[in-house]
């Protein structure tokens, strides 16, 4: 005998007067495709989905690619300038430095001036990496602002600053 899919009891709607009339007509009207915080998390999957295909053979994150360039840049970081330079917690900063000198990407150097800091560099591994994925990181960037006609693109980023700007500065920005 085929089986057949039990049907689900059917819910009833939410009562609109369970709620505030304000409350309700706010989620008559409410639009998550309008949501800013919304889209950027869905712009923020989408150059995931990206990154993770242009360099699905590299075993590196975006994060990573993002600590080796600031140490190839700026060598001798101490951990903590790094996370504040990433934007991102001590903690995950910490893992992830710990797993990338156990992949050989980064050296771990004692500070000659605080005996409880290591100095960050990159590691042959490293830079070998950044030789194979930063040529094609232009591609990925390029992607990923596509679908944004070619004039709102530089507009798009500075944007894009202004909003991940942790330094509380609500200044407008000025007209170009």
């Amino acid at each position: 005998m085929p089986r057949t899919r039990s049907a689900r009891p059917e819910r009833p709607p939410a009562s609109p007067a369970k709620l505030a009339p304000e409350v309700h007509a706010l989620l008559q009207n409410f639009r998550l495709e309008d949501v800013p915080s919304h889209l950027l998390r869905r712009a923020h999957f989408k150059a995931e989905e990206i990154f993770a295909n242009t360099f699905s053979g590299e075993s590196v994150t975006p994060r990573q690619k993002a600590a080796l360039i600031l140490l190839y840049q700026d060598p001798g970081l101490s951990q903590n300038s790094l996370a504040e330079r990433l934007a991102m917690d001590r903690n995950t900063v910490a893992e992830m430095v710990k797993r990338m000198h156990h992949g050989g990407l980064i050296e771990r150097r004692p500070s000659p001036t605080d005996a409880r800091a290591y100095q960050l560099y990159v590691a042959p591994a490293g830079v070998a990496l950044l030789s194979r994925i930063m040529p094609r990181d232009v591609a990925v960037e390029d992607e990923l602002l596509a679908r944004l006609p070619e004039e709102y693109r530089g507009l798009f980023v500075k944007c894009l600053r202004l909003i991940a700007d942790d330094r509380g500065e609500t200044q407008r920005p000025h007209a170009d």
